[in-house]
């Protein structure tokens, strides 16, 4: 790295007095995962035995690359997404209507701070298939290394958004949408877990033996 910028965040993130936590870091490994993948599509898209396929290989970087930039968005949205709750709690409820006004602030709020962890749930899926499209290529060589490492890497993504959505939803009064959003970020969760156990166990597979396993159907 040429210049400061990582380490001036990472220095942002371990201070008392900085707004960065568990959310953006989170997302800042999805934006890493990404650039991993958009690295070795780079790659292989130039290489004689995939020039048949340098077109989709082309839209897997161009996507892995739109997912990094969505991924480096949502870690500075969840930076300051926290913000607009703290300050809701802080508003008066000396009366009844100051009361109603505060919850519904709060409820306002708290739907805000949602956002950047359910969105790296979607992201994360996105990613995902873009790992099992790259993966089908059974390509050869150590590069094949930087795909398990993108692999390991959004599994911990998907786990940190679904605590940080669930940190926010806890505190809605709202049951039926605390109840959407904590569904929905669990079922995104555990089709992720899936789909990543079989890339991660088909790469391993591949790290080990130095080939692929037999191809498994969409079914399997």
């Amino acid at each position: 790295m040429k210049d400061e910028t990582f380490s001036a965040y990472l220095t942002e993130l371990g201070s008392k007095d900085g707004v960065s936590g568990g959310g953006s870091a989170a997302a800042y490994i999805g934006a890493m995962s990404a650039s991993l993948v958009r690295m070795v599509a780079d790659i292989q898209k130039d290489k004689k035995t995939y020039a048949e396929k340098k077109d989709e290989l082309n839209f897997l970087l161009n996507e892995a690359e739109r997912i990094r930039e969505a991924f480096e968005e949502l870690a500075k949205a969840d930076a300051v997404a926290f913000e607009p709750v703290l300050d809701a709690y802080k508003l008066s409820k000396g009366t009844q209507e100051e009361k109603k006004a505060r919850q519904k602030a709060v409820e306002a709020a708290l739907k805000g701070a949602v956002e950047p962890p359910r969105l790296m749930l979607e992201e994360g899926q996105n990613l995902i298939q873009v790992l099992k499209e790259l993966t089908a290529f059974r390509m050869k060589g150590t590069i094949v290394n930087d795909l398990m490492v993108a692999t390991l890497f959004m599994g911990s993504v998907l786990e940190t958004a679904v605590l940080n959505v669930t940190i926010n939803t806890k505190l809605m009064k709202d049951k039926e949408l605390k109840e959407q959003l904590e569904k929905e970020a669990e079922r995104r969760l555990a089709h992720g877990k899936l789909e990543l156990t079989k890339l991660s166990e088909s790469i391993r597979y591949f790290l080990e033996h130095n080939e692929w396993p037999e191809l498994l159907t969409e079914e399997e």
